[in-house]
């Protein structure tokens, strides 16, 4: 990494206590990735210093190289506060990029399509849509995109008329029934139909079934990439719905 690095666009994914007055952070920055730092002083007798906050833009400099990184300074450039759903929604979105990005890889467009969908998430009443579109640039991005175009076993486009069922983390492969069948080592496969496909590829999310499709289908991709790992942040708002 280059050290030093002044005043780099970052919005903080997560944040804990680390020692007497200090916070340990991980930072999404626009030009270099994901990277861990340690903001010193972080905690005083006034309380914590309001800018060291998840889903907020700062202008951050900081000293150092290696793992962590020594946060010097964090300006707000632009404070965003998240409640309810919005909030669980966030924290699900910042957890997935702690477990999905690695330290200072190169995050294309994930900066701005994590912007975009915090905006998005606080403008509109209805969150989902946002979520979808984020989940799917996001494997965009990590080169795990899914083929929403075309049958990824004969090549042909997809056809709204069709049915098809869900290959994970590749794309659609024509079948001759709907519904939701097994597959050859008993595991769950799900089925749409072309029309679903082309609804979540335009972002269409109206419909409650291509809703219902689109997270099924996103979610299963980022499984893969998960590697099994699971989210806590997805247990958190299930328990909170129940609650309600």
């Amino acid at each position: 990494m280059i050290s030093p690095v002044d005043r780099q666009p970052a919005f903080v994914l997560h944040r804990r206590a680390f020692r007497e007055s200090s916070l340990l952070v991980e930072l999404l920055t626009r030009d270099f990735g994901r990277v861990g730092g340690v903001v010193r002083g972080a905690k005083g007798s006034r309380g914590q210093r309001p800018e060291v906050e998840p889903f907020g833009e700062l202008a951050v400099t900081w000293r150092g190289r290696g793992e962590l990184v020594t946060v010097v300074r964090s300006e707000s450039v632009h404070p965003r506060r998240l409640t309810g759903d919005v909030l669980f929604a966030g924290l699900y979105v910042n957890e997935l990029l702690v477990k999905t990005l690695g330290r200072e890889e190169p995050v294309g467009m994930v900066f701005q399509n994590y912007g975009d969908a915090l905006s998005s998430m606080q403008s509109s009443a209805d969150i989902e849509p946002a979520l979808r579109t984020f989940e799917r640039r996001l494997l965009d991005e990590l080169g795990y995109g899914i083929a929403f175009d075309f049958d990824v076993h004969s090549g042909k486009p997809i056809k709204r008329e069709k049915t098809y069922r869900v290959v994970d983390g590749e794309g659609f492969r024509e079948v001759e029934a709907p519904g939701t069948s097994r597959g050859s080592d008993g595991s769950a496969t799900l089925v749409l139909s072309g029309r679903e496909i082309a609804a979540i590829a335009s972002g269409e999310f109206a419909d409650r079934s291509v809703r219902r499709a689109a997270k099924q289908v996103l979610r299963r991709a980022i499984r893969l990439r998960l590697g099994g790992r699971p989210l806590t942040t997805r247990r958190l708002f299930a328990a909170s719905a129940a609650r309600a």
